[in-house]
């Protein structure tokens, strides 16, 4: 009895079955390509790989043994953000001297629109003492704030931190505050006056910009354990 998928058209099919089912779950789009030489045919398309979601599986890729990492190699060359992040993160942080490499997917993993990769390479550039990195790092993270995901992101870095080690001397604390004003600046604070965020709505978008993100640094240097010299 012929198989009915056969007969749609390869165009549909990797449209309308294949890429939807790559871009909500890695376990279902996994478990397809069992299913038919079809779907295993399409599942190699790098279009395809680019797009798969490892949301409901995120263990693979921050738990990796030397056969995941080979099999997540092809995600990678692919330009999957998911896997440029945690693979670029993991290369950044590696113990005992990080790898630069890391920063570059990171940076490809936040142009593309990765959430994750843009609060993480963000607040690398702010980090960075030039005032052009640090104006890169404030396009990324900006529009994470005009979002309000800056939360939400924050937490998914505490979760993840755990995997790797995080204080190789990759990164320093920059003791210039990005914000030059001090004393005559109005400063940055909560809504409700609340030493710690509950939601992204307390963030007070009227008062500085910089000072904002002078106070997600000293965050995030202690989500990664970043000292000084």
């Amino acid at each position: 009895m012929a198989n009915h998928i056969d007969l749609l058209p390869e165009d549909i099919l990797l449209k309308m079955v294949v890429e939807k089912v790559a871009t909500n779950s890695f376990v279902n789009f996994f478990n397809m390509q069992a299913t038919d030489r079809q779907f295993r045919k399409l599942s190699n398309n790098p279009d395809v790989l680019k797009k798969v979601s490892f949301e409901d599986y995120p263990k693979i890729l921050w738990e990796p043994n030397q056969n995941i990492l080979h099999f997540l190699k092809r995600f990678e060359v692919s330009g999957n953000p998911e896997v440029l992040f945690s693979q670029g993160l993991r290369e950044f942080f590696d113990w005992p001297v990080g790898n630069i490499s890391g920063l570059r997917k990171l940076k490809i993993a936040a142009e593309s629109g990765y959430k994750p990769a843009k609060y993480v390479y963000g607040m690398i550039k702010l980090c960075y003492e030039n005032n052009e990195s640090r104006k890169e790092g404030i396009d990324h993270v900006r529009s994470l704030r005009v979002a309000k995901c800056m939360m939400q992101l924050r937490m998914k870095m505490h979760q993840i931190s755990h995997y790797f080690w995080r204080y190789n001397r990759m990164l320093v604390r920059n003791r210039t505050p990005i914000c030059n004003s001090f004393p005559t600046c109005k400063g940055w604070g909560l809504k409700r006056n609340r030493w710690v965020f509950v939601d992204d709505e307390d963030d007070d978008m009227s008062l500085c910009e910089n000072c904002r993100w002078d106070h997600e640094l000293n965050v995030f240097y202690g989500i990664f354990h970043i000292h000084n010299i």
